[in-house]
């Protein structure tokens, strides 16, 4: 018999003493601890006014075989229906949920039983359920590429979301926060689906949609100078002149190719403030340079202003 044979009849032997060990093992019964999610149903006109936990840690009993499926599978979880139960009941005060609410509202295998719940009570309050619209919370973790540059603000749709929740919950919600978007070495303009975060799931009972659609713009980075922006002096007393010279500057700006493109001279304002212990001591003052929003000011020619205050 040759020596390859022989291996894999010693493979094929050990292969099958593990199954039938396996077998014999996962054939008893076990005690394990699992962390299974939990879901609850409210009544009509009621939603979840406080936070609960994603998942309750629980322990079960039944066949090795059949917890080693359910920790691979993933399958189980609670979702404990409380939408026939007495509303004036929920809203009264405080409701627990036990282990035999939780045993009974389980997708467990129907030889699992479950043992014991930690804590051994899951407190839960109900109120007035509500209808809110409130704007969207975006979560971005996006950096272009060398060279290239984000311009503007994302733009989303849609830009609203209506939800339905617990009026303790909802009187506090300011936006509905976003999953978090990552996009790294970007180079050019796109548009994503962004999921909306589940983190309330229990506190709101719907919303209007599930998510939204992203458009990030994205240009090659470019500058340019801007010649003759206007100068306008601020706060100057009324028994006082101011003379600049020049009386405009060039500025340049750093942003998108496209970006700088479009850009109206008139939305870049550049200005003098007036005071009155400043203008004493010095004989030349820095501009402040004001552009549209995602525009870097680079520099200004020239860099700073001659004046004279004569009074009136």
């Amino acid at each position: 018999m040759g020596l390859a044979r022989r291996l894999g009849i010693g493979g094929a032997a050990i292969f099958f003493a593990l199954l039938l060990w396996g077998y014999v093992h996962l054939s008893s019964n076990y005690e394990v601890d699992m962390d299974l999610p939990l879901e609850v149903m409210s009544p009509q006109g009621l939603a979840v006014a406080t936070e609960l936990p994603e998942k309750v840690h629980a322990r079960f009993s039944g066949l090795g075989w059949r917890l080693f499926l359910m920790t691979l599978t993933g399958k189980s979880y609670f979702k404990l229906d409380l939408s026939e139960r007495d509303t004036k009941e929920l809203s009264a005060g405080k409701f627990f949920i036990t282990k035999e609410d939780l045993a009974a509202s389980s997708t467990l295998p129907s030889d699992v039983k479950l043992t014991k719940i930690v804590p051994d009570s899951i407190s839960v309050q109900f109120s007035q359920e509500i209808t809110k619209r409130v704007p969207i919370d975006l979560r971005l973790d996006i950096t272009p590429a060398t060279g290239y540059t984000l311009v503007g603000d994302p733009l989303i749709a849609p830009v609203l979301v209506t939800v339905k929740g617990s009026n303790i919950m909802l009187d506090s919600l300011r936006a509905l926060p976003t999953k978090i978007l990552h996009e790294h070495n970007v180079r050019e303009t796109f548009t994503k689906t962004l999921e909306l975060s589940d983190t309330l799931k229990d506190e709101i009972t719907s919303r209007s949609v599930n998510a939204i659609t992203i458009k990030i713009i994205v240009e090659a980075v470019a500058e340019q100078v801007f010649k003759e922006i206007p100068l306008t002096i601020e706060a100057v007393p009324a028994d006082r002149d101011v003379l600049l010279n020049p009386g405009s500057i060039s500025v340049t700006l750093r942003g998108g190719v496209n970006q700088l493109a479009r850009l109206d001279p008139a939305t870049i304002h550049a200005k003098i403030i007036y005071d009155a212990m400043r203008f004493d001591s010095l004989s030349a003052i820095k501009p402040v340079i004001e552009a549209p929003k995602g525009i870097e000011v680079l520099l200004t020619e020239p860099a700073e202003l001659k004046f004279v205050v004569r009074k009136k």
